[in-house]
């Protein structure tokens, strides 16, 4: 968390740059002096025209393009103390006492920051809280990296990928045909189960008129499908007519049984009658 003393030390640290250098190279260095002390609460500061800058003094000379012997030159000193922390600022150029820049206390004390003894009051302004400056810092930083988002894909050559043509038309071709030929078989093999059921219903089901003499059925070809109903209808033969039973019609009371094969009748009393038995009479 920043202290409030930071933007009293960028104030002190680029107040004096603004009669030599333009205005957005001092604002350039005021956005980076924010975004570099911004994680530093307090911190002591020796500024040499001998020695090099500390990081966020370097940062910012570098980054507004301010050479650092020019920048110490306008805080008035070769040699400057600075140190701040939390409710206070405080400076000493060369040999001189320390002197507050910015206290709690006195808000706004006035110091020297020339050669000339230019006395300029510090006070809090808008231009230099850190939330401001680090929303300008993301500004300028998301607009640099569209900006080169936007230039590497105009550079990049649009490439339409080629598609490779598929050898799938004559396998098309072939599974058409072995449909159709699939389509053909299953029709006809229909057409000779309709046939052959409705031929083998019809000699099942149809009464004889006339003593079986004809021609046997004649069987379907090997492959020919048949439903079994079919088949056990068409194996079902009618029976040739057998002889008439002799029956004495002097008895009055007589009773007809039926069996598989024949007729019994059998008279009152319980005396059976069948068939009459030929006896061939033998050659002697």
């Amino acid at each position: 968390m920043s202290s409030s003393a930071v933007p009293h030390v960028v104030a002190f640290l680029t107040r004096p740059l603004l009669p030599a250098f333009s205005p957005a190279a001092v604002s350039s260095a005021q956005l980076i002096l924010n975004a570099s002390l911004a994680t530093v609460p307090s911190a002591t500061f020796t500024l040499k025209a001998t020695s090099q800058p500390p990081a966020p003094l370097l940062a910012a000379s570098i980054g507004a393009n301010i050479p650092w012997t020019t920048w110490l030159t306008a805080l008035g000193s070769d040699d400057i103390l600075l140190f701040y922390g939390p409710g206070y600022v405080k400076v000493r150029l060369g040999d001189a006492a320390v002197t507050d820049v910015w206290s709690e206390e006195s808000q706004g004390s006035v110091v020297p920051i020339s050669r000339v003894q230019a006395q300029v009051k510090v006070g809090p302004s808008p231009l230099f809280q850190q939330n401001t400056g680090a929303r300008l810092r993301a500004m300028l930083l998301s607009a640099r990296v569209r900006n080169m988002r936007r230039e590497q894909a105009a550079a990049e050559p649009i490439r339409i990928p080629s598609l490779p043509l598929s050898p799938t038309s004559d396998s098309d071709d072939s599974e058409s045909d072995s449909d159709y030929s699939d389509s053909d078989s299953v029709s006809s093999t229909s057409s000779k189960f309709t046939s052959y059921s409705n031929d083998s219903l019809t000699s099942a089901g149809s009464p004889p008129t006339t003593p079986l003499k004809t021609a046997p059925i004649a069987l379907p070809t090997v492959g020919a499908y048949r439903p079994p109903f079919a088949r056990s209808k068409a194996s079902t033969k009618p029976s040739a007519p057998r002889a008439a039973v002799p029956v004495d019609r002097s008895k009055k009371n007589t009773t007809a049984y039926l069996y598989q094969g024949g007729v019994t009748r059998v008279m009152t009393g319980g005396v059976m009658l069948g068939p009459r038995h030929v006896v061939r009479a033998t050659r002697s």
